[in-house]
């Protein structure tokens, strides 16, 4: 029965990667956009992809990780970690460095422009979990 109540965002993530179009989209943290976080649309095979569990962040145990609730990036007390209802969170880029959007729970920190739906699709996931277990399993199980 639960699924049939995420399954709108379900099909709301599998849209929101077309916006990537084929462009890998990287985070980093927010404040200096030097900290890499990872790969947001690469292949979950891809080693800085935040779906490759064995990757430095996809796992959930490794510190670079927003799957690693006590890294820099995973944990809701960090300001550089989406988690975190207060803090800046990371920043989606492209390699060229064109921002796509702010990818933080922090509704100061998106400015004009609107999160893209498949970082609002993590965000809701956490906001009705709070288990970034089960958030990185619907995420990149799928």
């Amino acid at each position: 029965m639960a699924i049939l109540k995420i399954l709108p965002l379900l099909f709301m993530f599998a849209a929101s990667f077309v916006e990537a179009k084929d462009i890998d989209l990287l985070l980093f943290d927010a404040d200096t956009q030097t900290r890499f976080a990872g790969c947001l649309t690469c292949a979950p095979q891809e080693p800085d992809s935040i779906c490759n569990e064995t990757g430095s962040y996809g796992s959930r145990h490794l510190s670079k990780s927003l799957w690693n609730i006590h890294g820099p990036f995973g944990s809701k007390y960090s300001p550089d970690s989406p988690w975190n209802a207060k803090g800046a969170g990371l920043v989606v880029v492209d390699a060229t460095g064109t921002v796509f959007g702010a990818f933080s729970r922090n509704p100061l920190s998106h400015g004009d422009q609107p999160p893209m739906s498949s970082v609002r699709y993590m965000i809701t996931l956490y906001d009705r979990y709070t288990d970034l277990s089960i958030v990185r399993d619907l995420v990149c199980e799928r």
